[in-house]
């Protein structure tokens, strides 16, 4: 299929599957009808882009809830992160990707949470709100880039995206995502070949928490991705996803 017509197919996947995951939300009042449809819109988008899937380090996943902090790269990675986990993931995520139309009211009704960074206040309810889905065995993803890379590489950590895992004593794992943005690049709506990535790396704290602060935090985590990318880019990574 010619690439303009996967993105097409793409965006009206979105639409439909945005549309139902509201209507889901309004009619049930829970998040977990919603959430499902919003999985089968990630898994949709990844076979319509065409797109190998590879992962590696499910095992490392705990049998309870967990924060997973990855690097960010394209569109592209949250789909990506509902196709190739076997288990329910909510996003806390900016607050702008809740103001998209109609896709940011379904994720916001799929349970997805969207901070204000100019707000503390809203910081403060929000990390409420992760901890209570994490007590719930959900897993929390976040991006402590706070934005997409430009170029694939990636950027520093902010501390404040670890607040919730230094004081709620979770268990924190970092996510290397790769390939993203090969698939769609920042900018662009026309999807490209690329062999996507998904690699889930050790705990670098877990249960009851750690000595580290937040600053110890986000430089180890993305120390681990790091090595784990530069790793990848000379063994190859994973197996494709069935």
């Amino acid at each position: 299929m010619p690439a303009i017509l996967r993105s097409i197919a793409i965006l009206f996947l979105t639409l439909v599957s945005s549309l139902a995951a509201f209507a889901a939300g309004v009619l049930t009042g829970s998040d977990r009808l919603p959430s499902g449809v919003m999985r089968w819109w990630g898994r949709g988008f990844i076979r319509i882009g065409g797109w190998e899937v590879r992962t590696e380090g499910l095992e490392n996943l705990p049998a309870g809830g967990a924060i997973l902090a990855a690097n960010h790269q394209s569109l592209v990675d949250i789909p990506l992160f509902l196709a190739a986990l076997p288990r329910e993931v909510r996003f806390l995520a900016k607050r702008e990707l809740g103001r998209i139309p109609v896709f940011g009211t379904a994720m916001a009704k799929a349970g997805n949470l969207f901070i204000d960074r100019e707000d503390p206040k809203d910081a403060v309810h929000l990390v409420r709100e992760a901890a209570d889905r994490i007590d719930r065995g959900q897993m929390v993803v976040i991006f402590p880039e706070g934005t997409r890379s430009r170029d694939g590489t990636i950027g520093e950590f902010k501390p404040g995206a670890f607040y919730l895992a230094r004081k709620k004593g979770v268990p924190l794992l970092p996510v290397l995502i790769d390939g993203g943005a090969r698939a769609l690049p920042r900018g662009s709506l026309l999807v490209r070949p690329s062999v996507l990535v998904v690699r889930v790396l050790p705990l670098v704290t877990g249960n009851g928490g750690s000595t580290l602060t937040r600053d110890e935090m986000a430089e180890e985590t993305r120390k681990r991705i790091l090595s784990a990318r530069r790793e990848g880019d000379h063994q190859g990574s994973g197996a494709a996803l069935a």
